[in-house]
């Protein structure tokens, strides 16, 4: 809107953004209008002209809602003298604690409302204290799974992947502390020993309970070791150029990935250029007549629902590691 989310609660539309600028007001429009409804949601957006407003409860802790879980935000109601708080989600009637009571107007407006970001804008960023972390805070890591099929070499994405992260490492974040790592992969995985003057190569046929040849080794200090990096960076598409594997084992990587660099979180970039076909989390074509005359192709809506639990159940558990 015009305003820029500038009115009370709104949030700019750089942050958050609906699908749709109007909603059903019942049930029975929502199903006439067939509308899918979402939000576009960037939760790491830079909007100088209108910086985010970092709110720090210190010792009082965040405020929540102590049965949804819901933050204190410009749509609750203060009640009882701004002794308590209504949710404004699950209308749960909540303490408020000693330090964080304030009068009400005749309106019943808590009279410092302009003096808390949290009760007059759409988005804040809160300091979270020690109990909202899984561990004490880690160096940034960023692991690279790539992709090395046949499918992978002819189609020029190794090529290209390589030629990119080669380039992208002298700009990642986190100064002297970050750390990163490269697992390559078709019907076998691929470790690094990127400890030495050159890179050595480790391979692990096993799939069905992948593991690290190398615990605790995997992941390597760029600032340290920036030139063996890029050296296997830029040796990776002549390594694989004569390749004629065409299985891809996706599923595993994914897995051998999260052996690696579950103790410290960070981030896991995969590049795959062809559908897992071996190992967990492989898929099948459903798009073909079989399919579809089962009952479970495009025509049966089976491409509406995920062939299997495999990635949704690893994203749960990368999700609690911080990954």
């Amino acid at each position: 809107r015009g305003d820029s989310g500038r009115q009370r609660g709104q949030c700019p539309p750089k942050y958050m953004r609906m699908t749709t600028n109007a909603l059903p007001n019942s049930p029975a429009t929502k199903g006439k209008a067939a509308l899918p409804l979402g939000a576009i949601i960037k939760p790491m957006a830079r909007d100088d002209a209108a910086p985010v407003a970092v709110v720090n409860f210190g010792a009082v802790g965040v405020v929540r809602c102590r049965r949804c879980r819901t933050y204190v935000n410009p749509f609750v109601t203060f009640i009882d003298g701004g002794r308590r708080w209504r949710c404004n989600v699950c209308s749960l009637a909540n303490d408020c604690p000693s330090d964080y009571i304030c009068d009400l107007d005749e309106h019943g407006v808590r009279r410092d409302v302009a003096e808390r970001p949290e009760l007059s804008s759409g988005v804040v960023e809160f300091v979270a204290p020690a109990e909202y972390m899984v561990r004490p805070p880690q160096p940034p890591v960023f692991l690279f799974v790539v992709e090395v099929s046949y499918a992978a070499v002819s189609s020029g994405m190794l090529r290209c992947v390589a030629a990119t992260l080669a380039h992208t490492i002298d700009h990642l974040p986190g100064g002297e502390r970050t750390q990163v790592g490269v697992i390559t992969y078709d019907s076998t995985l691929h470790f690094y020993n990127l400890h030495g003057s050159t890179p050595q190569m480790l391979v692990v046929p096993e799939l069905d309970e992948p593991f690290c040849p190398m615990p605790g080794e995997a992941l390597v200090n760029l600032s340290e070791r920036r030139d063996v990096v890029k050296q296997l960076l830029e040796k990776l598409p002549s390594m694989f150029g004569a390749t004629q594997a065409t299985e891809v084992a996706t599923g595993p990587a994914l897995k051998a990935a999260y052996t690696v660099a579950q103790h410290v979180g960070g981030k896991v970039s995969l590049f795959s250029a062809t559908r897992p076909t071996v190992g967990d989390g492989k898929l099948l074509n459903r798009e073909g007549a079989g399919g579809a005359a089962n009952g479970k192709g495009a025509e049966g809506g089976g491409l509406l629902a995920p062939a299997c639990d495999f990635y949704k159940t690893l994203a749960v558990d990368c999700s609690k590691q911080q990954l």
